[in-house]
């Protein structure tokens, strides 16, 4: 018998069970068990997960060892700047950075736990389809201009030699690391508020997503993985991937909540920072306003941008 065949107070006693089961946790708390349990078993998610996994390897990951390689040719651009020299590096943030992946697992996990595995799989099916979606979308970018950043060196730091090792660092133009965490915390706010979570769950979880992809998108940033350059091209094509979801005022709050309480920025710097990231977001909505193609004015950025040599 599916929920939905159950009794109602029996729906409801096992809703409760839930609700009372989690008060009190945050999202961080409850781990990443069931989402690796649960997609690759059910029809409705294997698919999304296929294109999912086959986007990465396929237009993420091969894409820029063959460039690196020198298997395939796609002009790489430097899309530095020098407010990015002020902002210290800071290699002992590299678990939040690589945190990145278990952000939005443990969201999935989460849902699965609050919301019961048969009410939660086709919340799973559109995550992995929306994720998948934004990392073909940002890989129709990388096919026609890659971009990279000055990274200092790994030095004898577990995280970052790992970090340098594996990422060939060739496509920071639009940030994936940014798009993902707006994609998570936009994603699930709506599906809490969409399965009639109460007020207060809806506001302890909206917020901890919200200051998580704020966390990660700074530290994106610390241990020189992207430039401020990075961020406002994928806030952009967030605002068109997720449409009415994700407003160009979700993108400018977004972007005002950036380095605010940050120890290690300097207020009089974090603003100037803050102002970067909004006249850049602000230029690729004027020069996107009359394309029907959100990756032209993207494009047309990069492509003022110096060549560089791998």
């Amino acid at each position: 018998m599916s929920d939905r065949d159950a009794p109602v107070d029996e729906r409801k006693e096992d809703e409760d069970w839930r609700k009372t089961r989690l008060r009190g946790k945050a999202i961080k708390e409850v781990g990443i068990f069931w989402p690796y349990i649960l997609i690759p078993i059910h029809i409705i998610t294997l698919k999304p997960l296929f294109f999912y996994l086959k986007t990465v390897i396929t237009e993420f990951f091969l894409l820029q060892f063959k460039v690196k390689w020198g298997w395939k040719k796609i002009s790489v651009v430097q899309v530095s700047d020098v407010i990015d020299t002020e902002i210290p590096f800071l290699p002992e943030k590299s678990d939040i950075y690589l945190d990145f992946i278990n952000f939005w697992i443990r969201s999935l996990n989460f849902t699965v736990l609050r919301l019961g595995r048969k009410k939660a799989l086709p919340h799973l099916a559109s995550f992995m389809a929306a994720i998948g979606t934004a990392y073909h979308e940002a890989a129709r970018v990388y096919k026609i201009t890659m971009s990279t950043t000055p990274r200092p060196v790994a030095g004898n730091h577990k995280n970052m030699k790992t970090i340098h090792r594996l990422d060939p660092h060739l496509l920071c133009v639009p940030s994936l690391h940014v798009g993902v965490v707006v994609l998570t915390h936009t994603f699930f706010t709506h599906v809490f508020r969409k399965e009639g979570l109460s007020q207060e769950e809806q506001e302890q979880y909206s917020k901890e997503l919200w200051d998580g992809a704020v966390e990660i998108t700074e530290t994106v940033l610390y241990v020189k993985q992207h430039s401020v350059n990075c961020i406002p091209a994928a806030l952009y094509m967030m605002t068109h991937l997720l449409k009415d979801q994700f407003t160009i005022q979700d993108a400018t709050n977004f972007i005002d909540c950036l380095f605010v309480d940050s120890s290690h920025i300097p207020a009089q710097q974090g603003q100037t920072i803050r102002n970067h990231i909004h006249y850049m977001y602000d230029r690729l909505l004027l020069e996107g306003c009359n394309e029907e193609d959100w990756i032209v004015p993207v494009l047309r950025w990069l492509m003022t941008q110096p060549v560089t040599s791998l």
